[in-house]
């Protein structure tokens, strides 16, 4: 009996201490886009989660984007600064929107730090996604237009820290910047090591394996700007090949 009591609260820490852990991961600003339905009427709503224990400044932008039965579009934004205790939740904002059967619906939120300007939360929503064209998705790209150039960091050590703080100073200082926000993440593999990777619209441009030298991370922030000049480069290959 002691020894399944003793092993019964061995098991009980090991849950204990893995909740922390995960707690502790998940310690960040959380950026929520809730929406509510009445008849033809869709309420969207701006949320944001400090999970830090830091007080904080930042600015947000909630752009709504819709289409038409007719095929016209309009579209709705709301921003501003605000501040944010530890452990706050706040709703910043609400858009409400008249939407048809036949409607389709794009809505974004992104939070940026108002010290560095740097993207650290976002979220989006799409309704009948199907029946946006290339058109509305150019709409979509020039309401969110000040975003550009911003970057997210997601790295967990103090590696990744350094790289991204590496990035950030170069990235910032070149005339032409993506469109969309630049992800620096890292993810931790077995020992010491780990990856850090360079995303783009939730695709990879470039990825690299952790070292703390650094002429190391130096060679590795001069492949990434050229990987990410090369995705841009395409992008826009592509985007001048359609007709609008």
């Amino acid at each position: 009996m002691k020894k399944f009591l003793y092993s019964l609260s061995l098991c009980t820490l090991f849950v204990f201490l893995s909740v922390q852990v995960c707690g502790q991961e998940d310690k960040k600003v959380n950026a929520k886009i809730e929406s509510s339905t009445l008849e033809n009427q869709i309420r969207l709503k701006a949320v944001v989660a400090n999970n830090t224990t830091v007080y904080k400044e930042l600015n947000y932008l909630l752009v709504s984007i819709k289409k038409g039965s007719g095929g016209n579009l309009s579209n709705n934004q709301q921003s501003g600064k605000f501040s944010i205790n530890p452990g706050e939740v706040k709703t910043l904002s609400e858009i409400s929107v008249n939407l048809e059967k036949k409607d389709a619906l794009k809505a974004f939120l992104y939070v940026r730090d108002e010290e560095t300007r740097t993207l650290i939360a976002k979220d989006s929503l799409e309704l009948n996604h199907d029946l946006f064209t290339k058109k509305a998705a150019k709409t979509e790209e020039d309401a969110v237009f000040e975003l550009k150039g911003l970057t997210i960091d997601e790295t967990k050590t103090k590696v990744g820290k350094d790289f991204y703080d590496l990035f950030y100073l170069q990235y910032s200082q070149l005339p032409d910047k993506s469109n969309a926000a630049v992800t620096i993440s890292e993810m931790p593999l077995r020992g010491t090591s780990g990856q850090i990777s360079i995303q783009i619209e939730d695709k990879v441009v470039y990825s690299f394996m952790t070292n703390p030298g650094e002429d190391y991370l130096k060679e590795q922030l001069a492949a990434s700007l050229r990987y990410i000049k090369e995705f841009n480069a395409r992008k826009n290959l592509i985007k001048n090949e359609f007709i609008y």
